[in-house]
């Protein structure tokens, strides 16, 4: 913008020395910046899509209050205030107890926002070749994907436990309206409008090759078993798992394959990935750099592994002898440097797993021959289990979610759907914030106070 200021300036000057110029000067495109003319080729809108993926690194927050107020984490020995309101819950719509809670709230926003300026200009910018051409479905196809995938994580955190008539969704965003005053939609239509998003994507993004720094038919089908499974359609949570896992294209590994992908040695495992170069605000989140501990693992989950369980390696380390997260701690760009990794293959075979044990009929062998085939990969020496009944299996999946996806920002979010309570033990937690019951009002988040002042169509969620 300043080269454009300083670009006015000299033409105005020069306006003064040469009498041809006209009295008023007309320039094209002025010194502010819009859709018009900040997207005017296919490359500006790879920009703007580029951007949209940075934007949804606001899933790290996701992450840190799933940690928070779960069973994963306890108050590290360093720990200078951050996240104690999370912790203890003593969170409110207010930032200055509850930051954590609301900043996905603002956080996914921007991402919708930002898809929606960019999508408004797809069919319209110039593209220069037929391979440019090419581009523009692939473009909107990912633009879709990504403003699904926002308003399913706000929905998530900002709403209860899947009701398709509940009238406290969140609000559908589908143009840029920086003035605009929404609503709350339901929870049926906010469903709805993500479905409708990810088919259009999906088939958009039909020739599009896997890559797991972008949305493709791969991925999304993977985010569509996740929220199949959010919502209580077990047949589609099955289909769409199955979908994924026979496209192979990132199988199960084991050993120090596995350990890899935690300090970014290896991308297995992963399908949809926000590559971090310099960027170490996830691994911070738990130590910092100079190995002060903020947050350590709680004993609950380190006791819940097998010794010859990979994970423990992985996911765990000892600084100064205070156990800490080393889950995303280092890598060769750096301390805490480490990719946000939004989705991997192991949960598809956990959906799945839990989908056969939940349906209705379930089927105890194919489900439990998909949680078998995680720990095989997982547990050197491990013995294949059998389970009596669907309860023995959907608590088993439960608990193996909690070891594989610990600090990745599904466990709250998984005693929530399953309206279990968390229960933290004695060595982590005072009495006064060991338990949050089940179905408690703190397992939905607040709706920021900064919003419902400025929208007076926004409804409050419960208690706050």
């Amino acid at each position: 913008m300043m080269k454009l200021k300083n670009l006015i300036i000299y033409l105005f000057a020069a306006c003064l020395v040469f009498s041809s110029c006209k009295k008023e000067l007309d320039l094209s495109p002025t010194d502010t910046f819009d859709e018009t003319n900040a997207f005017q080729t296919i490359d500006d809108i790879q920009k703007g899509l580029n951007a949209v993926y940075g934007r949804f690194g606001t899933y790290s927050n996701k992450m840190f209050v799933s940690a928070l107020a779960s069973d994963e984490a306890k108050i590290g020995d360093d720990n200078q205030g951050q996240g104690i309101f999370t912790y203890r819950y003593q969170y409110s719509s207010d930032a200055t107890s509850g930051g954590d809670v609301i900043a996905a709230f603002g956080g996914y926003y921007a991402v919708i926002d930002q898809a929606n300026r960019v999508l408004a200009r797809v069919a319209t910018v110039t593209a220069n070749s037929p391979a440019e051409e090419a581009r523009r479905p692939l473009l909107r196809g990912q633009l879709l994907a990504m403003r699904a995938l926002a308003h399913f994580e706000l929905m998530q955190m900002y709403s209860k436990n899947y009701n398709p008539s509940d009238e406290r969704g969140v609000p559908i965003m589908l143009t840029s309206d920086v003035l605009a005053r929404p609503a709350r939609n339901s929870m049926g239509e906010v469903m709805t409008q993500v479905e409708q998003d990810l088919t259009e994507a999906k088939t958009l993004l039909s020739s599009a090759p896997f890559n797991d720094t972008v949305m493709n038919k791969v991925n999304i089908a993977a985010y569509q078993a996740r929220i199949a499974l959010y919502k209580g359609d077990y047949p589609a949570a099955i289909t769409y798992s199955t979908e994924v896992i026979n496209a192979s294209v990132k199988p199960l590994v084991s050993g120090t394959d596995y350990e890899g992908i935690w300090t970014d040695e290896n991308t297995n495992e992963i399908l949809f990935r926000i590559r971090y170069e310099a960027d170490g605000a996830i691994g911070s989140l738990w130590t910092t750099t100079t190995s002060l501990v903020y947050f350590s693992p709680s004993k609950k989950l380190i006791d819940s592994y097998d010794n010859d369980d990979v994970r423990l390696n992985a996911f765990f380390t000892s600084l100064s002898g205070k156990n800490a997260v080393y889950k995303f701690f280092t890598s060769s760009k750096g301390a805490r440097v480490v990719d946000l990794k939004v989705i991997r293959i192991a949960e598809m075979y956990l959906i799945r797993a839990e989908a056969n044990a939940r349906k209705s009929g379930p089927d105890l062998a194919l489900g439990a021959a998909d949680l078998n085939m995680v720990r095989r990969n997982r547990i050197d020496g491990y013995a294949d289990e059998t389970f009596g009944s669907a309860t023995d299996l959907i608590n088993a999946v439960l608990d193996e979610r909690y070891k594989e996806f610990c600090f990745e920002g599904l466990r709250f979010f998984d005693l929530k759907r399953s309206n279990l309570p968390v229960q933290r033990n004695a060595d982590d937690a005072s009495p006064a914030w060991q338990t949050l019951a089940a179905g408690d009002y703190r397992f939905v988040m607040p709706i920021p106070r900064s919003e419902i002042n400025a929208n007076p169509n926004m409804v409050q969620n419960d208690n706050y």
